[in-house]
């Protein structure tokens, strides 16, 4: 190859290399570096509003649904209660009643957690503690004494109680000898008893009673389960529900010496 030739190949070859080569871009200045980056923060806050505006309408859809939802559950609630609840109560007219509040039908006393009860021996009232947890009936008692008449026992003692002006002495056959157990102690309490004839509302019965100090006690007198059972029934809300007992009327006979 000769030297013209190939001064013109590499002429050419330069050329096409001058051609491919990209020119070099121009210098940015400071404003427009400013104006793309404020371009720029624009576009970022407009995507971000839009975010957040979905955001709300998504928080606002999620608790639309949720107040459905528990208006759904309330309403569902209320038909179940509804079906649930048992039906009105049968109103039953009954017929007028022949006999006082303080009975039951069957002629039984109703009586409170307290009474008045009327003792004959001594022709006095005196109020009683309803207990149906004691078997039997207690009186309050000092001055016990225990001796023969006739060949029989017999026991003295003096009624003895706060509030009880006079302390009237009484004189029984004695019935026999209970023992008495309680909570409070070791040892078995025995106990006179003794049978007096008592008043409770309308009510005149023979009673046993075991005779021990009740001073320290409220009440003089305790009914127990055995003088209650079969002539009364025991309604603890309330009290005095006999009223004070009235005296047995005495037979001109009674009456006359």
């Amino acid at each position: 190859m000769s030297v013209s030739r190939l001064s013109v190949l590499l002429a050419a070859l330069l050329l096409g290399a001058c051609a491919q080569t990209p020119p070099a871009p121009p210098p940015v200045t400071a404003t427009q570096l400013e104006q793309a980056l404020a371009e720029t923060e624009n576009r970022l806050s407009s995507a971000i509003e839009a975010q957040a505006e979905q955001a709300g309408r998504d928080a606002a859809q999620r608790q639309q649904d949720i107040q459905q939802l528990q208006a759904a559950l309330a309403e569902l609630k209320s038909l179940v209660q509804v079906r649930n609840e048992p039906p009105p109560p049968r109103v039953i007219e009954v017929e007028r009643r022949d006999y006082p509040d303080n009975e039951t039908r069957d002629g039984k006393l109703i009586v409170g957690a307290s009474e008045q009860i009327w003792f004959e021996a001594v022709d006095a009232v005196y109020a009683a503690r309803v207990d149906t947890g004691a078997t039997t009936s207690s009186l309050s008692a000092t001055d016990i004494t225990t001796f023969e008449r006739d060949g029989d026992r017999w026991v003295r003692f003096a009624l003895t109680h706060d509030g009880v002006d006079e302390s009237p002495l009484i004189e029984s056959p004695l019935v026999r000898f209970a023992r008495i157990i309680q909570a409070s102690a070791e040892d078995a309490d025995r106990r006179p008893v003794v049978a007096l004839t008592v008043r409770l509302g309308r009510l005149t019965e023979t009673a046993e009673f075991t005779l021990t100090d009740r001073s320290e006690m409220e009440y003089p007198v305790l009914l127990g389960r055995e003088f209650l059972q079969d002539i009364a029934v025991v309604d603890i809300a309330r009290d005095n529900l006999q009223g004070e007992p009235t005296r047995p009327r005495t037979t001109e006979s009674e009456a006359a010496p």
